[in-house]
Order: structure tokens, then sequence, then C-alpha cells
């Protein structure tokens, strides 16, 4: 983008249009993603307790299967940032969601462990190319003021969505004897080819996506509808002077090479996103995919266990989207920071807790705080970089997260599961949990209500007056 008057008048115009109806058509679409993402990650949590009876799994049989799509996941992410920043939002998740969901649908038909391995290694790859796709979606075209709320909408979708597959593993093995059973999850998993049909026809690529490719004419209509759905004018001399600063910003660092990613400031901001995000992922990752056995080694049935789980994820379905309302109106940092400690309190529960009752409060808070601790710590991420790195700066944060989480984290759970039991393992996400966030709450930037150039330049900012910004850029 540059600080092109057009440019300028178009993006001054799309912050001041509230949520209408084609936005909650895109949030509607994009939890469609989610759903459909979180239904193929989600299976291999109830698959996983099946067929270590079935197929007579060892502990690093487990760990390999509970790791192998989301180091597809992974590598998956490396080179889509990339094409996600210069090919568009768009296709990026089109293809993805074909990809993964054929993959997943041939997992039916895998006759043993290894194949079973390799096929959802491949379906990672797709994973990885739509799983941050929505956050970049919403943070690029809702205005400045409900980010938050429209990402913990569609993330509260994803997350309650986990409960899908647990719903139907459980209904499998009801209905279908267990060598059969695994399978009937895998074979749901083609059903997201028919989200391509409404995505391919009714999702808009980004906006500012698009300025950056000088597609003015695209923007135009795009802000056009928006303004006749909101009854506000088509004011082609609008222009945000903050918003011309911005842009002259961002016209700077567009000449800038790629190693801008591993020099300051977004270098320590990277870093402190990865550790809060790592947090978050590490007890998303032992719930989501040892759930069932965890409940299961504190005497609770295999069925219940997949009801039990799956009834957590549901929950924090709520506290996703309670996060991103409250975040909108009370900082990122102050509700991240609520969250954290009330997630770890949930977490000592569950490691020092025996009776049945503080088992359940454990849950509850577990799920509300900690798994419904993702619109706020994820869009956090996209908020640290400018539009032409933001592809690549959200990508390579989920890419680093989620290696130290749901690879090498996830991969060791089964063999301390067995020497240690689950309660050094929940005392240990706790304190995670709390230091890997203290970085960012001592300094990180607050970025709720705040612009996504604004949010995203390499100049400091504590909501600084219209002055005294134009002043910092004037003097560079």
């Amino acid at each position: 983008m540059s600080a092109n008057p057009t440019h300028v008048n178009l993006l001054s115009r799309l912050n001041r249009i509230p949520v209408t109806r084609t936005v909650v058509g895109i949030i509607i679409l994009l939890s469609f993603v989610w759903l459909a993402e979180a239904f193929d990650i989600g299976i291999v949590g109830p698959v996983l307790s099946t067929l270590e009876k079935d197929w007579a799994l060892s502990n690093w049989q487990q760990g390999l299967l509970a790791v192998s799509s989301t180091l597809g996941v992974v590598v998956g992410m490396i080179p889509s940032g990339l094409l996600a920043d210069r090919f568009g939002r768009r296709r990026v998740v089109l293809l993805g969601i074909l990809f993964f969901s054929v993959l997943t649908l041939a997992g039916a038909l895998m006759p043993n462990f290894w194949s079973l391995l390799f096929i959802r290694f491949l379906a990672g790859v797709g994973e990885g190319a739509v799983l941050p796709m929505p956050y970049l979606f919403l943070s690029e075209f809702v205005r400045s003021g409900q980010r938050a709320v429209s990402v913990g909408f569609s993330n509260g979708i994803l997350t309650a969505a986990y409960v899908v597959p647990n719903l139907a593993s459980l209904w499998a093995l009801d209905t279908f004897p267990a060598s059969f059973a695994w399978r009937v999850p895998f074979i749901l998993g083609g059903v997201p080819l028919l989200l391509l049909i409404p995505l391919f026809l009714w999702l808009p690529e980004s906006p500012r996506y698009l300025l950056k490719q000088n597609r003015e004419v695209e923007v135009l209509r795009l802000v056009e509808r928006l303004e006749d759905e909101a009854k506000l004018p088509h004011d082609a001399k609008l222009s945000d002077e903050r918003m011309r600063v911005l842009l002259a910003q961002s016209e700077e660092e567009e000449r800038l090479p790629l190693r801008t990613m591993v020099a300051q400031p977004f270098l320590n901001r990277g870093l402190m996103m990865a550790m809060q995000l790592t947090a978050a992922l590490i007890l998303f990752y032992i719930l989501q995919v040892f759930g069932p056995k965890l409940l299961e080694s504190r005497g609770t049935g295999n069925g219940a266990a997949l009801l039990y789980s799956g009834l957590m994820m549901v929950v924090a379905g709520f506290g996703s989207v309670a996060q991103g309302f409250l975040s909108d109106k009370l900082g990122r940092k102050t509700i991240l920071a609520v969250y954290v400690v009330l997630a770890s309190t949930g977490c000592l529960l569950f490691a020092f807790g025996s009776s049945t009752a503080v088992v359940f409060l454990a849950g509850g808070l577990t799920a509300f705080f900690g798994l419904g601790i993702f619109p706020v710590a994820k869009l956090c991420v996209a908020e640290q970089y400018p539009t032409q790195l933001r592809g690549r700066g959200v990508y390579l944060n989920e890419m680093t997260a989620r290696t130290l989480s749901g690879v090498v984290t996830t991969y060791f759970i089964p063999f301390l599961l067995q020497t240690y039991g689950n309660r050094p393992i929940f005392f240990g996400v706790a304190v995670v949990l709390i230091l890997f966030n203290l970085p960012f709450f001592f300094f990180g930037r607050e970025t709720a209500k705040v612009q996504m150039e604004e949010a995203g330049t390499k100049l400091s900012f504590g909501r600084l007056d219209r002055e005294t910004f134009t002043q910092q850029v004037s003097s560079r």
C-alpha cells in the first residue's frame, strides 16, 4: 500500500463502517472454515483413544500419531505465509481446504500405523495453510473497535466445534465394531469439500491485500457496498490525516527486505507473541489430544471421557466469544492476564484436586479461560506487523508455537503420563502459562481500538495523539 490519496480515502472510509450484513456473512463463512479445520484437527484425539487398543499402539507410536498432523501444519506454514502475501488470502484458503479434506477422506482407507501416520502428516500441510487465515481476514477487514469480538465469535465456533469429532467417534463406537469405528471420522472429514462452493462464490479478498496490489477498483466496489448497507455516504474526499501518516510509514517499510522480520522491533514482538501463543497451545494440545486419556486415568469410562472432553470444548467456545467482546472494551493485555491467571488456577486444581467437585471446577476454569484464550492470543500476533509482513509474521509465529507445543511437547506426553501421571503435567502447564506471558504483560503494546496500520507500524506508540504521531514520523 502507499500513501496516495485513493488508498487513504478508501481505508479511512473502511475504518468507519460498522459490522454490516456483508461483514456478518464473511464472519460466518470464516467460522465454517474454522469448523472444517476443527473437525480435521480434532480427529486425532478420539481416534487415538480407539486405535491405542485396537492396534495395540506403543507409547512412541501414540506420540508420533498425536504429532503427525501438527508436524504437517508446521511444514505447511513455511510456504503459506509467503503465498498469502503474494497471491492473496482467499486463494490460500480455498486450496488448503481442498488439499486437507481430500487427504483426510483418504485416511479412512489406511491399513496400518505407518500409512495413517503419513496421510495425517500430509493433511496437516493443508491445515497449516488454512489455520491462521481467518485471523488475517478479520484483522484486515473489520474496523479497529470490533476486531476482537468478530474474531472471538468465529474462534468460539472453532473451539466449540472440537466437540464434533468426539461425538462422531462416540456414535461410531456405539454403532460399529472398533476396527471400523475409527475410520468414520475420516470419512466425515471429506464433508468440508462442500464448503468450497460458498467460499468461492461469496468470500471476498482482503481489502488491504488488494490495495497492496493496487487493485483500487475492487476495493472501491466493496467499500461502496458496505457503505450502502450502513447507510453512509460515498465520501470520495474523506481523508483521515492519521491514516495518511501511517500509510506513509507503510510505504517506507515496503522497501525493507525480508530480514526485517528478525530485526527490531519485529524480533522482540515476534518472540513475545511466540511465547504467549506457545503456552496457550501447550494446554490446548494436551486437552484436545490426550483429554480422553487423561479423564480415563481418573476412572472415567472411554465413552464418558470422549463426551466430557467434547463438552469442555463447548464451554471453551463461550469463553472465546466472551474474551473477544471484553478485550475490545477493556484492552487486550488486561483480559489476557485475567484468562491466564484463571486458566492456571484451573490447571493447579486439576493437578492437586481429588474430589469430583474440584475436578469439575478445574475443568470449567481450564476450558472457559484456558481453551477460550485464543481470540486475543492470536489476534495480537496479527496486530504486530504491517500489511506487507503480516502474512509471514502470523505464519512464522504459528509455526514456532505449534512446533514447541503440538510437536515437541505433545510427543512426550504419553511417556510423561506413564512415568509421572497427570499431576506434574498440569502443574507444569500452569507455570508455563504464567511465565511465558510475563514478557507481553510487561513490555507488549496495547492494540485494542488501534487501526491495523498503526498497530503494525515500526514506530512505538501508547495511544499517541495525532500531532505527536505526525512529528514522530516526520522526524525519521
